[in-house]
């Protein structure tokens, strides 16, 4: 092994064998999440790179040895690896001290030959082969190119994280008809460090051949999918997914600002969203639906409602609409940057104000998130292109952080999922517990509420637990904010009401999930839990100690 060390100046290079897959490792450092809500010290960082090649068979092949002998030298040496890709989870991820293995260059999309797919397989140029590291970015520039005129069918608000985070997780996606990202997956490729990769297929949609496959991973048990799929960082490397995309669809955008008529969430109950959105709709399909709520205001206030609607069309589109620029999470970091400075600097709240001792929640008041999102919502994104069409990938909005005399300024996000048909009785108690009782606050103005829609998962621990998912998060200013925040009290307060009044619900793993063993079994219930546990412990054997984090076992997911 030695002779196939390189030396580098800024590191040292593994390249096991011919081939264009590789190991990079340098010296540890700081590191910090996508969202600046964490900070940890690793000791040793190793980077995987994907330079890809024709040949899928044999990339895959390369793959099962290079990432195999990574993790059975860590696992042999009692080190825990710590794989990340854009950072961009706010779960604790790893222990100090950790290895930290990058994804950022491990980047690489494969369509399939025909004698790898099974008999009476429909739509084959739709299936393609996926690293984990590969950002959804790149993956929606790659489908949607002309001639493949693909797309995906879901995506998060954003479009900067890695495949492997977004299925991982489980993030809910830009579409109402579908559940999280997790719904695109038909097969998984896990790097185990026992000399081998796994392969675990969806046993509801088998896809592939097992003969095509053993080329390059061992088949592993089916009944294990359900659990791997979203996988939570426990499950081994995720090498590759075997992905289903759909022929690329076109959206028209509508954004506005109204007050909800009063038979919003009766509609909402019954799946009624043509009707919940009124005239807008013209008949056509809502796609996707969000709504920004301010916390602290009545049910008469305005609300920010951001609508997809179906456009058909027989082929490409060449008259496609600009990409969309801004999003809540956007304003919410530009509010933040902007801080006190161009606060209009009035008297603090009578109307409802905050306790007299609670000074710097006073001051922050000043900000009123809500208020100011509600203003830039209205100079910037209010838009009526119903007829102007736009791809996934032109509505997911590109990731801006936004910087103030050199400094980030990021946001606080937790996500609830409710089911839709309780979702009025939730936000009765959030916008209750927002506004306090007798005319006094418990929160300052830090946050606002906003609203989506998604179907189940079918995945073990995916987080949308109902048949019909209404998702609320917590979108507000975060806890290392100059003044504070009252966010992530706000938060756990949430859950406190929910438990007491009986609502079942489980919280976003990907965002702030502040949640214990003792909480995860009850919203997911034992069965679902051990399931993990075992498939875990099944799937890496001795190499689960090679993959632990202080999520997992805060979790009570780690295995014995």
């Amino acid at each position: 092994m030695d002779s196939d060390i390189v030396e580098r100046a800024a590191g040292v290079a593994i390249d096991w064998g011919e081939g264009m897959t590789t190991i990079e490792r340098e010296f540890g450092g700081m590191w910090r999440n996508e969202h600046r809500s964490l900070m940890k010290f690793y000791r040793r960082e190793a980077a995987i790179v994907e330079e890809g090649g024709a040949d899928v068979v044999a990339v895959m092949r390369r793959r099962r040895t290079v990432l195999g002998a990574l993790i059975a030298d860590e696992a042999a040496k009692d080190r825990e690896l710590c794989v990340t890709g854009s950072g961009w989870s706010q779960s604790d991820l790893y222990h100090n001290l950790s290895t930290h293995l990058k994804t950022d260059r491990d980047e690489g999309i494969w369509e399939l030959p025909e004698e790898a797919f099974l008999p009476g397989v429909e739509g084959r140029h739709r299936y393609l082969l996926v690293t984990g590291g590969t950002k959804i970015h790149r993956l929606m520039e790659h489908l949607h190119e002309a001639g493949r005129d693909l797309s995906l069918r879901t995506a998060g608000s954003h479009k900067g994280q890695s495949l492997a985070g977004l299925v991982g997780t489980g993030s809910h996606g830009s579409t109402m008809a579908e559940s999280g990202a997790e719904t695109h997956v038909r097969g998984m490729v896990l790097s185990t460090g026992r000399e081998e990769a796994v392969w675990l297929a969806d046993p509801e949609k088998p896809v592939l051949r097992e003969e095509w496959v053993a080329q390059f991973a061992s088949a592993g048990d089916p009944a294990y999918f359900a659990s791997a799929r979203v996988h939570l960082g426990g499950m081994g490397f995720v090498s590759a997914y075997l992905i289903e995309a759909v022929d690329e669809f076109y959206c028209g955008l509508v954004k506005r600002v109204r007050v909800l008529p009063s038979d919003w969430y009766d509609r909402i109950a019954t799946g009624d969203f043509a009707g919940a959105m009124g005239d807008v709709a013209s008949g056509r399909t809502p796609h996707y639906y969000e709504l920004t709520f301010d916390p602290f205001g009545g049910e008469a206030q305005e609300v920010c409602e951001t609508i997809w609607l179906d456009i058909d069309s027989a082929g490409k589109r060449h008259d496609l609409g600009r990409q969309v620029e801004h999003h809540t999470l956007d304003a919410i970091a530009k509010v933040g940057a902007k801080g006190l400075h161009e606060v209009p600097q009035s008297e603090l709240v009578t109307d409802n104000p905050l306790p007299a001792e609670d000074f710097e929640g006073r001051i922050r008041d000043l900000i009123d998130v809500p208020e100011r999102i509600l203003e830039d919502f209205r100079e910037n994104a209010v838009c009526d292109d119903a007829d102007v069409p736009r791809t996934l990938s032109q509505l997911t909005a590109v990731w801006k952080p936004h910087v103030l005399m050199g400094f980030r300024v990021d946001v606080y996000n937790a996500a609830f999922a409710v089911p839709r048909e309780r979702l009025a009785e939730v936000m009765r108690i959030a916008r209750t517990m927002a506004c306090g009782e007798n005319s006094i606050r418990q929160f300052s103005k830090d946050f606002v509420y906003t609203v989506r829609f998604a179907k189940k998962s079918e995945a073990g621990m995916g987080f949308l637990r109902f048949e019909d998912n209404a998702i609320i998060n917590i979108d507000g200013l975060p806890a290392n904010f100059l003044l504070g925040s009252d966010a992530p009290a706000a938060a756990v307060h949430l859950q406190h009401l929910l438990e007491k009044a009986g609502v079942p619900f489980a919280m976003h793993w990907g965002k702030d999930a502040q949640m214990n063993a003792a909480a995860i079994r009850r919203q997911y219930g034992d069965a679902a839990v051990e399931a993990y546990r075992g498939a875990r412990k099944a799937i890496l054997g001795a190499s689960a100690k090679a993959f632990v984090s202080p999520a997992l076992e805060h979790w009570g997911l780690q295995s014995d």
